[in-house]
Formats: C-alpha cells, structure tokens, sequence
C-alpha cells in the first residue's frame, strides 16, 4: 500500500496515498500435492490515507487525512473485506468555507472511488501475490 498511489475521479486531480500500514493476524499458504494452492488469512489492517488536490495552478496543494480500517479480511470472504472509513475533518485555523467544502469533496472521492480500489487491491493484488509464492 505505501507504494500506492490511486487517483480520484470526481476531483481535479486528487491523488490517495498511504503513510501508515499496520497489519495484525494471521497468514498461510495451503498447497495439496497436485492441488492449486490455497490461501488461508484473517487480518486487520489500518492504513493511514491522505488526499491532496493541487490547487492555485499546482503551485499548492490542499491536503485530506484519515484511516481506513479494514477490520475483517479473511480468506472465508475475499472479495468482501469489512472496511470502515475514518475522515480528520478538522478544517485550519483561518479556513474558508471553500477549503470545507474542498475537504467534503476529497472525502467523498475517497469513500466512492478509494475503498473500492482499496478492496480490489485486497482480493486481487494481494491473494495474487500470496498465491505465486506456493
């Protein structure tokens, strides 16, 4: 995930990032003799996420945090990991209504079009890798 970088459509050019990944459980590989391998999971992962829209041309940038927890991915349910979103919404001291309303949007961006990327990532990128190590 830190290598990640997802763009997200609805904005102007907001990119999703991760800075954070912690990963609890447990992880396994089941591989019968002439069997395609199987993969046996049950983890929690928390990533930490940001946001950021160029603004003013792209000489700046406005920033959204939060975390994602993924609190039941397990080899039972692949495709449908349980994810609950967190959004900082604590907007700077001396901000416009506009950075608000900004803020809303990137946070939306990443609830329509971030965690869907991120289960895929999950049930694709992530059981492909586990499976090519059999």
């Amino acid at each position: 995930f830190k290598r990640a970088s997802i763009p997200l459509e609805d904005t102007e050019g907001a990119m999703l990032t991760f800075f954070r990944v912690e990963t609890t459980g447990d992880c396994a590989l089941s591989v019968k003799v002439g069997g395609q391998p199987r993969p046996m999971f049950e983890m929690r992962i928390e990533l930490d996420w940001k946001a950021e829209q160029p603004v003013d041309r792209g000489r700046s940038f406005v920033e959204a945090k939060g975390q994602i927890q993924i609190t039941d991915f397990s080899s039972e349910d692949i495709r449908c990991p349980q994810m609950k979103l967190i959004c900082d919404n604590q907007l700077p001291p001396g901000a416009t209504p506009a950075f608000g309303q900004l803020l809303t949007k990137l946070n939306d961006a990443v609830k329509t079009h971030g965690l869907p990327e991120v289960s895929r990532m999950l049930s694709e990128d992530f059981v492909g890798e586990l499976v090519k190590q059999a």
